[in-house]
């Protein structure tokens, strides 16, 4: 071997090992990286290692007010835990979503058996249980999932609780009801934000009370009295919040009073034939198109509306009325009345029906001012028999009276229609898009707009719906294609050696 030999050998050697060494460099360089500046993604087509858009929106409210969020969880040792080693690491996981996408929320495991100091202090008797703490207050949890926590978080945000009556005496569906047509899952969701639910008759009050942030009327099976709506109207004038679901054929004086806040109704019901695709009945309307507006900004899930009428935004309201129509039929539906419903011929009638798209669901803003109650002073001097004909008072009056006085509180009631009252019912709570819709809805009236979003998902199994199409694609591809498939080549295969053996 010569000296050339040698060296190039050894050029190649090293070339070799700098190679090896500079890739590891390399490797060693992205990890370092990728600890400093950790990025997850969710592959998954449900995204279920994903936190839910109103997860996220929760995360930003309390990012804008800078509030910390820390988390202690506290859990068995895990000497007796071997069995839950799965379940806690779905927990941390999830935890580490939430800190991925703040990065003020921190969180801690705590061992309750060796620090029994830290149980005391924060009185923990049973576990697993989280203490969330954020703005000086804290909320527990004993069950470690994403609704339950970011509902938490929702109550931390809130300085006061809110107040939502439903109106009872019309057969309305009731939120204390668990039967399919109850609407104690709808209730149970808007607890968990944090609001405070009662039952009002109308007929046994004067006024809504003060502390009503909202009133809901849930599909009423008989009409109002003049003497309820009344009592009604003053709550929207000084800036109420309402939401009717309706039945259809029912109610006129309640839809004669909607239509004072921009909403016309007829007496009909949406008959679809896109339902039947969805495996639904004709009477049971597939939503899928959404006018955008704060409540369905974003919102692409199907919802199903159930035995639902039509609700139209007048051509022309008054000028301090702002109505929009939200959720549309698709273009396969129409409307019938009712003498076509029990008649069975649910055809099409120009000169009864409307063609679809059909909107089933609007909104409405009513603006306008209070006029401030005088103050002390002013009550005294028109005590004292001040001169009527003094130009200051009567200044005053006019302005008071056209809502131009400077102590006079502009407001702004909102209203929200829905053509079916049995979409938000048990029954069909949770049918795809249905309770973020409600919960939008919610949202918006009680002027939470930042809390409009899809929310968390159920870690339990949801149905696939399919359409006719995809049913016949699924029965054929398996029990028709793929076994004709290989038959097919095992014949060809067959032929071909038969022929390869005689040649």
């Amino acid at each position: 071997m010569n000296f050339k030999d040698s060296q190039r050998r050894l050029l190649l050697g090293g070339g070799t090992g700098l190679g090896i060494v500079i890739f590891l460099a390399i490797i060693v360089a992205i990890q370092y990286i990728a600890m400093q500046h950790p990025e997850r993604w969710d592959l998954t087509q449900a995204g279920k290692y994903t936190l839910a858009p109103q997860s996220k929106k929760v995360l930003e409210t309390f990012g804008a007010k800078k509030i910390p969020i820390q988390v202690v969880a506290f859990y068995e040792s895990q000497a007796f835990a071997s069995k839950n080693r799965v379940r806690d690491l779905l927990v941390r996981d999830l935890l580490d979503q939430y800190r991925d996408a703040y990065s003020h929320f921190t969180y801690s495991f705590v061992d309750p058996d060796l620090q029994l100091s830290l149980a005391k202090k924060y009185g923990i008797d049973t576990y697993p249980t989280l203490i969330i703490e954020a703005a000086g207050k804290d909320e527990r949890i004993t069950t470690a999932d994403e609704e339950s926590i970011t509902n938490a978080l929702l109550k931390l945000l809130r300085t006061k609780t809110k107040k939502v009556y439903f109106v009872k005496g019309h057969g309305e569906l009731s939120p204390k009801a668990t039967e399919g047509n109850g609407m104690s899952v709808a209730n149970g969701k808007i607890k968990q934000q944090n609001y405070q639910t009662e039952e009002i008759v109308l007929m046994q009050t004067a006024s809504i009370p003060d502390d009503a942030s909202m009133l809901i009327i849930a599909g009423p099976k008989s009409d109002f009295m003049d003497s309820e709506l009344e009592v009604i109207r003053p709550y929207l004038k000084h800036g109420g919040k309402l939401m009717v679901l309706l039945n259809p054929f029912k109610s006129p004086k309640l839809t004669r009073f909607l239509k004072d806040y921009g909403f016309v109704t007829a007496d009909d019901i949406v008959v679809d034939r896109m339902s039947r695709v969805f495996g639904g009945d004709y009477l049971m309307p597939v939503i899928t198109t959404y006018i955008k507006s704060p409540i369905t900004k974003n919102f692409k899930l199907a919802s199903f509306f159930p035995e639902a009428r039509s609700v139209r935004v007048a051509k022309k309201t008054p000028p301090d009325i702002t109505a929009k129509e939200l959720a549309l039929t698709s273009p396969m539906s129409w409307t019938i009345d009712e003498a076509q419903l029990k008649s069975g011929h649910a055809n099409f009638n120009a000169k009864t029906g409307i063609k679809g798209p059909v909107p089933v669901m609007a909104m409405s803003t009513y603006s306008g001012v209070i006029a401030e109650k005088p103050s002390g002073q002013e009550r005294k001097g028109s005590a004292q028999g001040k001169d009527p004909t003094d130009k200051t008072s009567e200044q005053t009056k006019k302005k008071v009276e056209t809502g131009s006085a400077a102590s006079d509180k502009p407001v702004k009631a909102r209203l929200v229609v829905f053509g079916s009252s049995e979409f938000a019912s048990n029954k069909f709570f949770k049918l795809q898009g249905n309770g973020d819709l409600f919960m939008n809805t919610v949202s918006w009236l009680a002027e939470e707009e930042n809390l409009i979003a899809i929310r968390p998902k159920s870690t339990k199994s949801q149905p696939v719906i399919l359409t006719a199409q995809e049913s016949w694609a699924i029965f054929l591809l398996p029990v028709v294609f793929i076994p004709s498939a290989w038959f097919i080549v095992g014949v060809v295969v067959y032929v071909y050696r038969r022929r390869t053996a005689a040649s």
